[in-house]
């Protein structure tokens, strides 16, 4: 999709994320701009899903919501009603729709990386974060992790195909090496589960 045929929700998001990329702590927002996707925002559903979570506790919400539900784990960044940019993380079902556990409201525009719940398990053993998780893309838990993703991306293997690709952001500075296709690999093949925590 063209950057001038945007929402400009998605075009203000995409815009701060890209400012953030070109700051020393905008480690994400690179790997965010590399192999995010943007999101259809949507109100918490009245039947048919489980509990929302916490608000603040952004990460273990959506990734229970996800172990429960079809659909990806998404780790990136929401424009709030107040015009902040804030690092956050939601559930997606495969046609890109928002679930959002932690927040009352909808955001404004989400834009992140969908990742299938299996990785972010595996990922969770492989760092030993399940009890403290905040998530893949936090600077702490890349740390324990050699910072694997900040440096080559999330593997495929680990992405799932939902949400609108993005225009390409010329000023977003230098993206991780990997960056995904449209495919999800599943399973504990070479390429799956197993070979990251190898």
């Amino acid at each position: 999709m063209p950057a001038d045929l945007l929402p400009l929700h998605d075009h203000a998001l995409l815009k701060a994320v890209s400012a953030m990329a070109d700051t020393a702590c905008g480690r994400a927002a690179r790997v965010v701009l590399g192999q995010g996707r943007l999101f259809t925002p949507a109100p918490w559903p009245r039947s048919g899903v489980p509990r929302r979570g916490a608000p603040g506790r952004c990460h273990r919400s959506a990734l229970r919501v996800a172990r429960l539900l079809p659909g990806a784990y998404v780790e990136g960044y929401a424009l709030a009603s107040d015009g902040t940019v804030q690092a956050h993380a939601w559930c997606s079902a495969s046609d890109g729709t928002v679930l959002d556990p932690a927040r009352d409201s909808a955001a404004l525009a989400y834009l992140g990386v969908p990742m299938s719940w299996e990785f972010v398990r595996a990922f969770q053993q492989r760092t030993l974060t399940k009890t403290w998780f905040r998530g893949v893309l936090d600077p702490a838990v890349q740390a324990r992790d050699a910072e694997r993703i900040f440096r080559s991306g999330v593997p495929l293997h680990g992405m799932l195909d939902c949400g609108r690709v993005p225009p390409a952001v010329e000023d977003a500075g230098p993206r991780p090496a990997s960056l995904p296709g449209s495919r999800s690999v599943r399973g504990d093949g070479p390429t799956g589960v197993a070979a990251y925590l190898a």
